[in-house]
């Protein structure tokens, strides 16, 4: 026989108060269950374990089961520990977002052993994406949340303090770890005003909100004199520069190599066309490629060091290639094939008949110069007010005298221009 719970009778007997919409509870069973009055409904997490009480592969979090595979691995001495791939980092930022939540409710409930519980799991789990997560994005996805969530910890950690009356134990944690100067009251220490300041230097780190924005969709837009920039739920407004403007040019079209005269160009209020910057004696056609043009005094475009590294990773991706076949798995061969014809098409931009380095101009090399300097000055400007975003970008923008934006497959942005 099945239980049918009336929940419209639950509701009417607790309205909802946005004030007081929490409580602790008990399940059927006896455990301590956590209910949450929304203005339709509610919500219920476990008050121990995992948020929804679901065990992963025997283990009590996803956390926990990577990490035993990790160090499984350590404590073999194998070669190479695998790492987090981005679905695993999905996974793992979806169990963070799990427990900030009910993090929010059990500071609401004042309590403090398990809030100190819950931060506590989420800085293991951000320690462990950022050492063992194979891509850079996802290394540096959740830095900006470290803060807000070893503040949280340290809060806790010192309320509980408080409860059991341990008064400079509980400041020197707010000093140290807050920033908090001491209260005093008639000479002594007031703690009920270091409990006010605790409470008030954590408000703005207890916003319910998602940890990640991974679906949202980034903007890179120019309105007048200035660029609003959006990614991963921060957003900045910079002063135009013609740094932004060439980034916004390679954003626009991933994987394509601009010639830094290309980019010069695009800087220009009238659109100078491909015809105007061959005639204007910058590059030349060769077949299907544009190459820089002018005296042959200046460089090799690309050096013996550029061209050993190109070397090198056409070797590892005909081996993937070969691998992927034998395995019969067509995507994995599909995407090394695809890496290697594009470093083929830069290698002929690059060289010559019979191997001879094509050599740049002195005019291609102060373009070079001037468009390197203006995209890394525009990255550094970014990462001063979105660290996720200059993160990416110093990993995915390639300056020289061709420049372009390779994103991570697994990690392709939605950008809106």
């Amino acid at each position: 026989m099945v239980n049918v719970v009336d929940l419209r009778s639950c509701l009417e007997s607790w309205p909802y108060d946005a004030e007081q919409n929490a409580r602790m509870e008990r399940g059927v069973d006896g455990r301590q269950i956590i209910l949450v009055r929304q203005p339709m409904g509610l919500e219920q997490y476990e008050a121990d374990g995992r948020p929804d009480g679901r065990r992963v592969q025997g283990r009590e979090t996803i956390l926990d089961c990577h990490q035993a595979r990790i160090n499984a691995a350590k404590q073999t001495q194998s070669a190479t520990v695998a790492g987090l791939t981005p679905e695993d980092c999905a996974e793992l930022f979806d169990e963070a977002n799990a427990y900030y939540h009910r993090l929010i409710v059990l500071f609401r409930l004042k309590d403090w052993a398990r809030a100190e519980r819950d931060t506590t799991q989420i800085l293991r789990l951000l320690d462990l994406v950022k050492e063992h997560a194979s891509c850079q994005e996802d290394r540096v996805q959740l830095d900006p949340w470290r803060p807000h969530i070893g503040r949280i910890n340290a809060a806790a950690r010192a309320m509980s303090l408080l409860d059991k009356r341990q008064y400079r134990d509980a400041f020197q944690i707010a000093r140290d770890a807050i920033g908090i100067p001491e209260a005093f009251g008639d000479g002594a220490l007031d703690p009920e005003k270091l409990a006010d300041a605790l409470l008030e230097s954590v408000r703005g780190s207890l916003v319910k909100r998602s940890i990640l924005h991974r679906q949202e969709e980034s903007a890179f837009l120019q309105r007048d004199d200035y660029w609003t920039i959006r990614y991963h739920g921060h957003t900045a407004l910079l002063k135009a520069t013609r740094g932004l403007k060439c980034l916004a040019c390679l954003l626009g079209c991933p994987g394509r190599e601009f010639h830094v005269s290309e980019l010069l160009a695009s800087l220009r209020e009238t659109p100078v066309t491909a015809s105007a910057v061959l005639a204007s004696g910058r590059l030349c056609k060769d077949g299907n490629q544009l190459v820089t043009a002018g005296l042959n005094d200046g460089s090799p475009i690309l050096d013996g060091r550029a061209k050993a590294e190109y070397k090198r990773r056409l070797s590892e991706l005909r081996q993937a290639v070969d691998e992927a076949e034998q395995f019969n798995d067509p995507d994995r061969a599909a995407k090394a094939q695809d890496e290697m014809n594009a470093i083929a098409q830069h290698l002929a931009s690059a060289i010559g008949l019979g191997g001879r380095d094509r050599k740049t101009s002195a005019e291609a090399e102060r373009a070079r110069c001037a468009v390197t300097k203006r995209i890394k000055k525009a990255i550094q400007k970014i990462g001063a007010t979105i660290p996720p975003l200059g993160h990416h970008l110093t990993a995915r923008i390639k300056t020289g005298y061709f420049c372009s934006y390779n994103p991570d497959p697994d990690h392709a942005v939605n950008w809106k221009l």
